[in-house]
């Protein structure tokens, strides 16, 4: 039986685009510091501080690509995802996803990114998997029979079909993590973003949404993905490109296959990207 793919509701045709799906241009993003109880009393005038979180970041990413987003902890990727999900406005420079500037058209960018987040508490634990997703579909403007044919849809493919009336609090890591995706998708977004999409799974669960994600969601329907992950195999298995974030600057951008060309690892890449020389 031919497995079912995503489909949606037909949308108005775009002329042939030449720009990438996603353009990041000279973009920097700072955010106020609150000024402490002391400081307030001491200087109530003065101007808060700023903490910079990422500095004239030039980026593009084609449709269809699989990018794996790394940097240590407080390095600015993932203020450089929830940008280009229009969850924050940049402080500097512009973001086209889509053909949409996330500035002057944030409705119409917002429309082409979905999220696979990975926070248990992001669900409603008593009610269904078919309930969290009526919840989530009508927040992105979705109701009745076009609702209902997308969660349908969407359980087959995630494979939750026989667990959909079940309360999200009996469900394991790896039902969650499959649940998260199908709610990142119920808008039929043309980019998904992951955030460590395999952490806390076992091996044979990691391997069933490793497949899931590159078979049913990448091949099936043509997803562009952005992943943030800490994870070297994360990087082998679901891949093609390896973009490197630290200090709030993109310190590296390859295809996977070119390094693999030069004889440089994923690991290699990183760490020559991140550490400094001689470490």
């Amino acid at each position: 039986m031919t497995s079912p793919q995503i489909t949606g509701c037909a949308r108005t045709p775009r002329k042939a685009r030449k720009e990438p799906l996603i353009s990041v241009r000279d973009v920097s993003m700072r955010f106020p510091i609150a000024k402490r109880y002391r400081e307030l009393l001491l200087h109530p005038l003065r101007p808060r501080r700023t903490c910079v979180a990422l500095t004239n970041v030039n980026l593009q990413i084609e449709k269809g690509d699989r990018v794996a987003v790394m940097g240590p902890n407080g390095a600015g990727k993932t203020t450089l995802l929830k940008l280009i999900g229009g969850l924050l406005l940049p402080s500097e420079g512009n973001i086209l996803v889509n053909g949409f500037d996330t500035l002057r058209h944030s409705q119409e960018a917002r429309k082409s990114v979905g999220f696979m987040l990975n926070e248990e508490r992001s669900f409603f634990w008593r009610l269904t998997a078919v309930q969290n997703l009526e919840f989530f579909g009508a927040l992105d403007n979705l109701w009745g029979a076009d609702l209902r044919r997308r969660i349908d849809e969407l359980i087959d493919v995630v494979g939750l079909a026989q667990t959909a009336d079940k309360p999200v609090s009996s469900f394991s890591s790896g039902m969650k993590q499959r649940l998260a995706l199908a709610r990142g998708l119920i808008a039929e977004p043309e980019v998904l973003i992951l955030d460590e999409p395999t952490r806390a799974l076992d091996p044979v669960a990691t391997e069933e949404l490793t497949e899931l994600i590159l078979g049913r969601i990448h091949k099936g329907s043509r997803k562009t993905l952005l992943i943030a992950t800490h994870s070297i195999e994360d990087v082998k298995k679901l891949c093609n490109k390896i973009l490197i974030v630290n200090h709030g600057q993109v310190m590296g951008f390859e295809p996977i296959s070119d390094l693999a060309a030069k004889d440089i690892s994923p690991l290699q890449y990183y760490r020559r990207s991140v550490l400094p020389e001689g470490k």
